[in-house]
């Protein structure tokens, strides 16, 4: 990852295409009716992942979720906030490690619905 906020590591057309196609995903789950937070959760999880990689700065990271409800047509202006609190949180969750909830696997299932190793002392 850069150490200054302002360098960002060169992407391939590849990468490009890829991050643009995840915003998509974002942008269906959220034009949906009703919304599908499922594809969303996960289109964010996805999302900041590559831009993580790619040494996106957190803050752009969490900016481009924000513009990316504020293009939706969510209302009322509750469940528009809502949302984004719930987008901005899998966000950080994503960018910077597991801080709560439950995070969504492969499979539909969240881990926290897998069987846990017992452990001995």
């Amino acid at each position: 990852m850069p150490s200054s906020g302002s360098t960002l590591a060169a992407r391939t057309i590849e990468e490009i295409a890829d991050a643009y196609d995840l915003r998509a995903v974002i942008q269906a789950a959220l034009a949906a009716i009703p919304i599908d937070e499922t594809m969303l959760r996960r289109g964010v999880w996805t999302y900041v992942s590559v831009e993580r990689h790619a040494g996106t700065p957190p803050g752009r990271v969490i900016m481009a979720l924000n513009d990316l409800i504020d293009e939706a047509p969510i209302s009322p202006l509750a469940t528009r906030n809502a949302l984004t609190r719930r987008v901005v949180l899998w966000g950080v969750e994503a960018y910077f490690g597991h801080l709560g909830g439950d995070v969504v696997g492969r499979d539909g299932r969240a881990l926290s619905d897998a069987p846990h190793p017992v452990r001995t002392p």
